[in-house]
């Protein structure tokens, strides 16, 4: 046991006394570490947020904009139909309240063939003189681009051409050049443009160029394949991310505080954990239970599991659940097992199990079947027993990977020359089920309760149990099935050529004396 002191020494000294300065270092180096990372986050926040909220401009720009306007060919053919392009006193009293009536209406131009026009506008446009084509909606119907020379402006007009005339309904733009906010007048620039004619429906400005040159911000698109495009300068977006920052450095620590007190939490557990394990080794309360293995075909008993329980301050048991991950990973496990095995020895040799012929299954790590010194002095403690070292089968769980298969190949092969077998416990779940029994020639495997469960059921793992009993079969290696706990699975496994089996529909796991009651049955019925 002087190894266990060792690692208790160094616990003591290199945890636990000096666990406060290191947490305190630790809380430091998470606080500022999470304060940083949310810090440098603020550029993308900053983009997340201000597109957020032209999204939400937009949709509402644009939900309005369609219920007012719709469809453009239905929209300029009520205007059409209601006018005699004669620009007479009709005509212009019809176009004006029209325009008036729509708030998206900038003017409606009508000139019919004998070149009489006539405008719901009084005064005088402010266009450019060259229209951009944008596309052609109906055979008579088409899309322009004006631009708003005074107010720098990008307008769609809509041109119909029939017999007796044209009709063109310019609209007012659907946003304005720029969204002014608090930070600036000019950082925003919002573009209307077709998926084909996106480079000609707006004649920036020189002050506008550097906007476009700019990959845009983020793209809208809505009804009569028009498409909204928002530029921001990137000098907005920095003053936004150096807003933010300040922000977003205190969420991070208060992060960070959080993470730290998670982690803080968690290790105290393991070390606590870690000192009671160790507590409990000293004082030997890990205790052997057995759960009898039975043979179906003759209904008699094979042998049985020995399972650990930890007997807590001889108080109170603890499930494995709640410490045998932690054991395993830490390497108690090792300690635990020497204890179990001890007391097993112990507590079977004066039920004379000798003459039973019946085999003890013991679950080891890998780490223990590649140290074969180690196993020297298990098989010596077997030897000095007065059970066989035939009787003894050691079960290797998929749980944890082995580190080094050759050594392991010959600590095994030590092994069954004394006598011992070695079986793969929880096959098919963990690392490697083939290459370990291909690798390590084992010849015997135990199915885990979870593809048992699955009898009965349409779970597709029962397909994955079926494989791996047609695979123990074509191999004629023994098989066991743990975790069987109703008739119909005992009646599956039986059929399918799986008849060494165990779990509740045999027996719980069972203290020594409950054991030695259920051993005394077993040898007078048979």
């Amino acid at each position: 046991m002087s190894g266990i002191y060792k690692i208790k020494s160094w616990l003591k000294s290199r945890l636990i006394a000096n666990y406060s300065s290191t947490m305190v270092v630790v809380a430091i180096f998470v606080v500022i570490f999470m304060s940083i990372s949310f810090t440098l986050l603020s550029p993308y926040i900053a983009k997340e947020q201000l597109s957020s909220k032209l999204d939400r401009m937009s949709k509402d720009l644009i939900d309005n904009y369609s219920s007012n306007v719709g469809e453009y060919h239905t929209f300029i053919k009520s205007v059409v139909d209601n006018i005699s392009y004669d620009c007479g006193v009709n005509d212009r009293e019809y176009i004006e309240r029209k325009a008036y009536n729509n708030y998206y209406i900038r003017n409606i131009d009508i000139e019919n063939n004998e070149d009489v026009s006539c405008s719901s506008f009084n005064g005088q446009h402010d266009y450019n003189l060259k229209p951009t084509f944008i596309k052609k909606l109906q055979e008579n119907i088409s899309l322009w681009n004006l631009y708003d020379n005074k107010n720098e402006q990008s307008i769609l007009s809509l041109v119909w051409e029939g017999n007796k005339g044209r009709v063109s309904i310019d609209f007012e733009p659907i946003i304005s050049k720029v969204i002014r906010n608090k930070y600036c007048d000019d950082c925003i620039l919002s573009v209307v443009s077709t998926s084909k004619g996106n480079k000609n429906t707006l004649q920036p400005q020189n002050e506008t160029k550097q906007f476009l040159s700019q990959q845009s911000l983020n793209i809208e698109i809505f009804n009569n394949s028009l498409i909204l495009r928002h530029y921001v300068d990137p000098k907005l977006l920095s003053l936004i991310s150096m807003d933010l920052k300040p922000l977003l450095c205190i969420i991070g620590g208060l992060i960070g505080l959080i993470t730290f007190f998670l982690i803080n939490i968690y290790f105290k557990h393991q070390l606590s954990l870690h000192s009671l394990i160790l507590k409990g080794i000293q004082r030997k309360e890990f205790i052997p239970y057995y759960q009898p293995i039975v043979n179906v075909k003759n209904n008699k008993m094979y042998g049985c599991e020995v399972l650990v329980r930890w007997w807590f301050n001889k108080k109170e048991l603890i499930s494995p659940d709640n410490f045998i991950p932690y054991a395993e990973n830490s390497g108690l496990i090792i300690y635990i097992t020497d204890i179990l095995l001890e007391k097993t020895l112990a507590e079977l040799s004066s039920l004379n199990w000798i003459e039973s012929l019946g085999i003890i299954s013991i679950n080891l790590v890998p780490e223990q079947l590649e140290d074969k010194q180690h196993m020297r002095k298990t098989v010596d403690l077997i030897i000095k027993s007065s059970i066989s070292p035939k009787q003894i089968a050691f079960e290797i769980t998929e749980r944890m990977s082995f580190t080094d298969l050759d050594k392991a190949a010959i600590v095994i092969d030590y092994l069954k020359a004394q006598g011992i077998n070695v079986k793969l416990d929880d096959a098919g779940t963990g690392y490697g089920s083939f290459s370990y029994i291909q690798h390590l020639k084992l010849q015997s495997l135990k199915i885990d309760k979870m593809f048992v469960d699955t009898i009965g059921t349409y779970d597709h793992k029962l397909s994955v149990l079926d494989s791996i009993i047609a695979f123990g079969n074509k191999s004629g290696m023994e098989m066991i099935a743990e975790g069987v706990e109703t008739k119909e699975q005992s009646d599956y496994l039986l059929n399918n050529g799986v008849y060494l089996q165990q779990g509740y529909y045999f027996s719980e796991p069972l203290i020594f004396e409950q054991f030695r009651e259920y051993f005394k049955r077993e040898q007078e019925n048979n």
